[in-house]
C-alpha cells in the first residue's frame, strides 16, 4: 500500500480545478472510482500501487 500525502492531495484537487473537471469526469479520466477519488483528495490515504500509479501518471500528464 502507498500513501497519498496532503501535498499530493492538494495537487490532485488543483489539477482537477484547473481543468474544470467534476469529480465524476476526473474519475473517468484517471480510471478510478468516485469514492476512491474522494478519499485521495482528502489526503493521508493508503491506496493500492495500481491506483497510486494511475493518479501520479494523471498528475504528470500535460501539467
Amino acid at each position: 500500500m502507498l500513501r497519498i500525502t496532503t501535498t499530493q492531495a492538494k495537487a490532485i484537487r488543483r489539477k482537477r480545478a484547473d481543468l474544470g473537471l467534476t469529480k465524476k469526469m476526473a474519475c473517468r479520466e484517471i480510471g478510478i472510482g468516485y469514492v476512491t477519488l474522494n478519499n485521495l483528495e482528502r489526503g493521508e490515504y493508503m491506496t493500492k500501487p495500481s491506483i497510486y500509479a494511475k493518479v501520479m501518471e494523471w498528475l504528470a500528464k500535460d501539467y
